[in-house]
C-alpha cells in the first residue's frame, strides 16, 4: 500500500472580507468591526458586479439605516435591523457619498467607503446597530442585468460587542463611515 504526503497546501481563490464602521456625533465617537451577515455572503458575486461596474451608479446601489436594538445577536441571514428608527425600514440619511479603489486586477484589493449622514435632530433616541444594505445585480437575463431588491450585506450591533450603545446627540449630525475591503489571494 502505497503513502501519499502532502508537503504543502496551495489556497488560491480566497477573498478576505474586512471592514469597520466609524460612527460620529458630537463628542461620541465609536469605532467598530463589521459583521457580514449570511444573505450578504449568499450574494457576494453580485456586489462583485457592482463594485466593478463603472456605469452602474455606485452611489445609488446602497443605503445605510440605523437601529435602536441593543440585545439581538446577528444572526446568518438577518435580512433587516430588528428595531429600525424612523419607520420601517428606518430614516434615510440626508446625505451619501461613496468613494474606493475598485476591482482592477487580482492583485488590487476592492476598498469602498460609504459615508452616510444625518443632519442634526434628523433622528433621535439609541443607537444600537447599523445596517449597510446594497442593491445587488442579479444574474443575466436576456443578455442584461436585472436589479434585486434590496439586501443587507453587513451590520455591527452593541450585541455582537461591535460598539457601545449610545443615546444620539440631536443637536450634532450623526455620520456612519463604513469602509469594507475585499482581499484577494
Amino acid at each position: 500500500m502505497e503513502e501519499y504526503n502532502i508537503e504543502k497546501a496551495s489556497v488560491g481563490d480566497f477573498i478576505g472580507i474586512r471592514g469597520t464602521v466609524k460612527i460620529e456625533n458630537g463628542e461620541h465617537i465609536a469605532i467598530g468591526r463589521n459583521h457580514w451577515v449570511g444573505q450578504g455572503l449568499e450574494n457576494i458575486g453580485s456586489y462583485l458586479i457592482i463594485f466593478g461596474c463603472g456605469q452602474c451608479g455606485a452611489s445609488n446601489t446602497w443605503n445605510i439605516y440605523i437601529g435602536s436594538d441593543t440585545s439581538t445577536t446577528t444572526t446568518v441571514g438577518t435580512t433587516s435591523l430588528v428595531s429600525p428608527i424612523g419607520t420601517a425600514p428606518g430614516t434615510p440619511p440626508n446625505s451619501t457619498s461613496t468613494s474606493g479603489i475598485y476591482y482592477s486586477s487580482s492583485t488590487t484589493p476592492v476598498v469602498l467607503t460609504w459615508i452616510a449622514t444625518w443632519n442634526a435632530g434628523t433622528v433621535s433616541g439609541t443607537l444600537g446597530e447599523a445596517g449597510l444594505y446594497l442593491q445587488y445585480i442579479s444574474a443575466l437575463t436576456n443578455g442584461a442585468y436585472a436589479t434585486s431588491t434590496t439586501a443587507l450585506a453587513s451590520r455591527i450591533s452593541a450585541a455582537d460587542g461591535s460598539f457601545t450603545s449610545f443615546t444620539i446627540n440631536t443637536a450634532a449630525a450623526l455620520t456612519v463611515t463604513w469602509t469594507v475591503s475585499l482581499v484577494y489571494a
